[in-house]
């Protein structure tokens, strides 16, 4: 190895500036021992570029007596291996230091294949964590895909039941006509038989009308339905060909008619309760609430706020009711709550434009109706699929509503809801009693 290019300017850094050291300090030794000329122009230099340090590494390796005046100056294990080999120069300081560059070459190669391993490892788990990623999305794909066009069949089929009914009560129709023509022929026989026939055709005719309601409400809602999961099975295709592009290939289809839904009713029915929970309770309320997706809840405002509120006017018991259901709201937004109160009021000043206030609307009577009956009239007016649930403890309303199919909830359990009553609990003889809790 030449002592002149052999080493690198870093591996003999300590040994270079040592030299710097000892020069400055034979300067201020008495008698001052002047430096190598070379060095004079460096030794003010606080900081040490590449060239300055190029210039003393030539001045030590041109001069001989400061390099070993260096070297006495440095005890072995001072400095690295390297720069003590090269300021000492012990027999086959050389060949030494070729093995320690080696050996350092090949310790930084074996770091750098280290590293090289486990960053490949890092993008092999990266990867698997994508894959598994599509895999969940394409099976979740699949399984949309698959559930939509269940019920795409299904709605389809629902309809075509639909039509076939309408047909045969036309077709009923047109017989009781037939049948009143008959009856009208032998008038003269018996006007009897002429009545049972005109009320069989009115009974028909009720029930025709009935029917093609029914019908045209079927329609337009399996319409809807067939429109969106139209559109959610457009996309899950879409989704599971994405999947496909990407290399996955979707799990084989069920076995169509694993499930059938129940026949289209012609009425509205009450929301079941799960097993275990009573109608007309507290919790029964929450269940429906919380549990019942787009059910209407319609409250007789005056029936509820005197409950709680019977010493305050009108006014004040209407802002009270409406400040707590729009509490009420905002922890059930999925259901939504009508208000309905007797008579029109010119001071009423309830606005739903919060969030939590959104789902609630406010309905005064005109004269000549109560709100019981608008309430009975909403429970028609409603599609049959909509859940109601109607507050109110006026027996003849909740029996009205009853053969509506509504669920019933008492005006004490909504305000137990609501937080603003004690938690009522059942007696098991009949009677119930509140407690602050």
């Amino acid at each position: 190895m030449s002592p002149q290019g052999g080493l690198t300017m870093q591996e003999l850094r300590d040994a270079l500036l040592k030299s710097v050291e000892v020069a400055r300090a034979g300067q201020s030794e008495k008698p001052p021992i002047d430096p190598p000329a070379q060095l004079k122009k460096v030794l003010a230099f606080k900081k040490f570029p590449g060239r300055s340090l190029g210039l003393v590494r030539e001045t030590v390796e041109a001069d001989d007596e400061f390099r070993e005046r260096v070297a006495a100056s440095v005890a072995e294990g001072e400095m690295g291996r390297i720069g003590w080999l090269w300021l000492a120069r012990p027999d086959g300081w050389e060949q030494e230091c070729r093995e320690l560059v080696s050996a350092a070459k090949q310790e930084s190669e074996q770091l750098a294949d280290a590293q090289s391993r486990q960053d490949q490892q890092q993008r092999l788990q990266r990867a698997e964590a994508a894959r598994q990623k599509a895999d969940a999305r394409r099976d979740r794909a699949d399984r949309e895909r698959d559930e939509a066009r269940l019920q795409v069949a299904q709605a389809r089929t629902d309809a075509h039941r639909a039509e076939e009914s309408a047909a045969r009560l036309a077709a009923e129709l047109e017989q009781a006509r037939d049948e009143l023509e008959l009856a009208q022929s032998s008038l003269a026989r018996s006007q009897r038989t002429q009545r049972r026939a005109e009320e069989r055709l009115k009974r028909a005719q009720m029930q025709s009308e009935q029917l093609k309601k029914d019908l045209r409400d079927a329609r337009s809602r399996h319409g809807e339905e067939i429109s969106g999961l139209t559109d959610r099975l457009a996309d899950a295709e879409r989704e599971s060909s994405m999947a496909r592009e990407a290399g996955f290939e979707p799990r084989p289809e069920p076995a169509p008619g694993a499930r059938s839904s129940p026949e289209p009713s012609t009425r509205r029915r009450p929301v079941p309760m799960p097993k275990g929970l009573l109608n007309d309770t507290s919790e029964a309320a929450e269940y429906l609430l919380g549990s019942v997706p787009k059910i209407v809840v319609l409250i007789d405002g005056y029936n509820v706020a005197f409950k709680h509120w019977p010493e305050m006017p009108p006014k004040e018991q209407r802002r009270q009711l409406l400040r707590n259901l729009e509490q009420l709201s905002s922890r059930y937004p999925r259901a939504e709550f009508v208000v309905v109160f007797d008579g029109s009021d010119t001071d009423y000043d309830y606005v739903a434009t919060t969030p939590r206030s959104l789902g609630i609307s406010v309905q005064f009577t005109p004269q000549g109706e109560t709100a019981d009956d608008r309430i009975i009239a909403l429970c028609d007016q409603y599609p049959i699929v909509r859940p109601l649930a109607v507050v109110s403890e006026d027996n003849d309303v909740r029996e009205r509503a009853r053969a509506r199919g509504a669920n019933l909830v008492h005006p004490r359990k909504l305000l137990t809801v609501m937080g603003i009553m004690g938690l009522e609990v059942e007696d098991p003889r009949g009677w119930s009693t509140s407690r602050p809790w």
